[in-house]
């Protein structure tokens, strides 16, 4: 049965189509956390990696994905008129993938660091490589001690930290993270597409059994 774009999109109204707006919204909530309220710092990183200057960019290009696969995945159903059932199954297992993936990389490149003149803490990403004037300035420091010593700002971080190994690092999280989102929006966004169809086919037959 063909659905309308119009029906693919109220369908979203839905109890399973509310579930399509924590993807959508966390990074959002995160990003606006970090600029907003910078004493949840923390806990904004654990809705939206910390990646230092190019945060809004990267916001940006994340919610466009997000948005995309919504329509990608209605046009594919669209011109598939079914979806096999090992995809759902690939895309949790992909979503999986991300996640342990993003966990591994906050634990390899996030840092949590105080600030006491400011009360707060601040999470940052660091790169893998340190620069000279980091290894020759804190040899034997670890990434917290330096961040410390230094404050977690980002000008700080690009002189302790090379531009390759930061930009790998911050791009590896970003991955990471919009592959999970992606994923567990497209398995919402299925479920969302069958019930509308289902419900455009039983309009069908409705309107086929009226006098």
């Amino acid at each position: 049965m063909r659905v309308t774009i119009r029906q693919y999109c109220k369908s979203f109204k839905s109890l399973q189509g509310m579930f399509a707006a924590v993807p959508l919204v966390s990074p959002l909530a995160g990003f606006l956390l970090h600029e907003f309220a910078p004493n949840l710092n923390v806990f904004s990183a654990y809705l939206y990696p910390p990646l230092g200057d190019v945060d809004p960019l990267a916001l940006a290009g994340t919610v466009c994905l997000l948005l995309l696969a919504v329509l990608v995945v209605y046009f594919c159903c669209e011109i598939l008129r079914r979806v096999h059932a090992s995809v759902p199954i690939l895309l949790w297992c992909l979503c999986a993938v991300g996640i342990c993936a993003l966990i591994g990389l906050y634990s390899w490149s996030v840092r949590i660091i105080p600030v006491p003149s400011e009360n707060m803490e601040v999470a940052v990403s660091v790169g893998y490589q340190r620069t000279d004037f980091g290894l020759q300035t804190y040899p034997g420091w670890s990434d917290q001690e330096m961040l410390h010593d230094r404050g977690p700002w980002e000008e700080q971080i690009q002189k302790l930290w090379t531009h390759r190994s930061i930009a790998v690092a911050r791009a590896l999280l970003w991955l990471s993270y919009t592959l999970a989102l992606t994923c567990a929006l497209v398995i919402v966004s299925l479920a969302v597409y069958q019930d509308a169809s289902e419900q455009a086919s039983g309009e069908q037959n409705q309107s086929g059994q009226a006098p």
